[in-house]
């Protein structure tokens, strides 16, 4: 097992609540992190048999973990945590008390709003994504960049060696029986595999609800309504708009992304690296793995940090993120030769003193490193380390990270020659 970067935010949220919840997408190593880190009996709340004695005898079932435990997929018994709060209340204050109970979901709202009724103050809140470049490399296997792109980021697609069409379609198929049947109940799974497939042709844009609506053959209520199903499931993820009132019309919807590059690639049908370097969508799956990079960072670091994207009627600037007040304005392009142009909304959103830009960089898919006046130009692979520099120099990370260890991995599995 590859180790995670959340393992050291579990480890301390273990020692300060009763309770540590941790969600994300199916498959991201949510089972796997909580058994490698806490040594307690492992519960799947998917099995139907634990499902219905969780159900019919609550008391019963948590008696049989005095001790506590894991559970999983804890949104299908949601009743459950009423119960789970009265253990907890019990040993409050006590030492006894804290770091009994682990529990995952991949479901967002029908967990989130159980925790919110029975949980609050008592479960930390931590979110694991698919493997970040920085953990991806601990493989210390080369990754070339079409290769990253289309085979994506989920451990057990590195772990096992699955061939990256065969781990996506079954991914979907797993996806769409367990967790869009379950929420929506629709009988017709093709058409909502066919709103995927339109998703992922704008991947890494706006979303435009007629225009989907349209081609698939449903209202725009139902296309929102299928937008919010894929960001509760943790297979996409809106990355909203930074907004002040500074004098100009700034856009007020977010761009979407699917979590995992990879899956990206496969709903439009790119499956192979060497169809990828002259595809439309290209440039579009790399601002992905780039943005979704910042989130995993961030999401696994337990940084107090946000992110979001800047947008005008003349200007966008794909990533911005928010640290201690402070911001890193970031420009994203797939091209391996920079371009004096590339700067031009870096320069834009650095004369606008609102946005508070202490920092800027140009993140693109070649391989050297530049300092520039409008923006330091950025490898892809070197995109964690420069970004945990700075989340660290404004209290966002702890200093304990290795910067130079994080950077000899990204080197030996990422850099030219690797």
């Amino acid at each position: 097992m590859i180790t995670r970067d959340l393992s050291l935010a579990l480890r301390a949220s273990l020692a300060r609540y009763p309770i540590v919840t941790i969600t994300g997408p199916r498959q991201a190593g949510k089972t796997t992190l909580a058994k490698a880190e806490v040594s307690k009996p492992y519960a799947n709340l998917e099995a139907p048999d634990l499902r219905q004695f969780a159900r019919e005898d609550p008391r019963g079932f948590l008696s049989q973990y005095p001790e506590g435990a894991i559970l999983d997929e804890v949104q299908r018994v949601p009743e459950l945590l009423s119960y789970l709060q009265v253990d907890v209340d019990a040993l409050a204050g006590t030492q006894q008390g804290l770091g009994r109970w682990v529990l995952t979901g991949s479901h967002q709202p029908q967990l989130r709003d159980a925790l919110s009724q029975s949980l609050a103050g008592r479960t930390a809140l931590l979110h694991l994504m698919p493997l970040s470049l920085g953990e991806l490399a601990r493989w210390q296997r080369h990754h070339g960049l079409d290769d990253l792109l289309v085979s994506g980021c989920y451990p057990r697609l590195h772990d096992a060696l699955i061939p990256a069409h065969q781990f996506h379609a079954d991914y979907l198929g797993t996806y769409l029986e367990r967790d869009v049947r379950q929420i929506l109940r629709i009988n017709d799974l093709g058409q909502f595999l066919r709103f995927l497939g339109f998703f992922a042709g704008r991947h890494a844009q706006i979303m435009n609800y007629s225009q989907i609506a349209a081609d698939i053959g449903i209202d725009q209520t139902t296309a929102k309504a299928w937008c919010k199903v894929l960001e509760a499931s943790h297979v996409a993820l809106p990355l909203r708009p930074w907004f002040a009132n500074i004098g100009k019309r700034l856009a007020k919807s977010p761009k979407w992304y699917l979590t995992d590059s990879g899956l990206a690639a496969h709903l439009i049908g790119v499956t192979s690296p060497r169809h990828l370097a002259t595809h439309a969508h290209r440039g579009h799956l790399f601002e992905g793995l780039i943005v979704t990079e910042a989130m995993k960072l961030i999401a696994h670091h337990n940084a107090p940090a946000r992110c979001h994207v800047f947008r005008s009627q003349r200007e966008e600037v794909d990533l911005l993120v928010e640290a201690n007040g402070k911001t890193l304005a970031v420009e994203i392009k797939a091209g391996a030769t920079v371009a004096s142009d590339w700067f031009k909304n870096l320069d834009v959103i650095a004369s606008i003193p609102q946005v508070g830009v202490d920092a800027r960089m140009l993140v693109y898919g070649g391989d050297e490193e530049q300092p520039r006046t409008s923006g330091h130009v950025c490898p892809w692979w070197l995109f964690p380390l420069r970004l945990s520099e700075w989340l660290q120099a404004h209290d966002a990370l702890p200093s304990t990270l290795d910067a130079s260890e994080l950077e000899g991995r990204l080197r030996t599995s990422f850099g030219p020659g690797s």
